[in-house]
């Protein structure tokens, strides 16, 4: 009498995976200081906006407007602008992997993805200054 054949019982393999997986190459450290600047600037833009709601009358704002001028408040902006621009250089540059384009059967080449990407923040940019310098 056969005996059938028993399954082999195998030992499932788990790679460990540490706290600081993400500082062994540069290219995973910048991905994910660019994915965690994200939650901090929402964090920074939603306490500016709630800063701002309470500043319903003029003297309010003002007294608002002079604590933004505090050294601590401008060292706090230039850090976020430091994320912000980090955050938005590293998000165009990784456009043309994510959003390939075609011209017909050639595809475009990523220097010109990205570079579209980064006229149209300096257009918006430059609307965006003078419409705050006019108004």
């Amino acid at each position: 009498m056969a005996s059938e054949p028993q399954p082999m019982k195998s030992k499932e393999y788990i790679r460990p995976i540490t706290i600081g997986w993400w500082f062994s190459h540069p290219a995973r450290a910048k991905f994910m200081v660019r994915e965690i600047s994200s939650f901090f600037l929402a964090g920074y833009c939603i306490f500016l906006i709630v800063l701002m709601s309470r500043a319903e009358d003029s003297s309010t704002f003002e007294a608002f407007y002079t604590r933004l001028l505090s050294p601590v408040s401008i060292v706090l902006h230039l850090i976020v602008l430091f994320f912000a621009l980090f955050h938005s250089v590293t998000f165009f540059n990784l456009t043309p992997r994510a959003f390939i384009v075609r011209r017909g059967e050639e595809r475009v080449p990523d220097a010109a993805v990205a570079g579209a990407h980064f006229a149209a923040w300096a257009v918006v940019s430059v609307i965006v200054i003078v419409l705050v310098l006019v108004v």
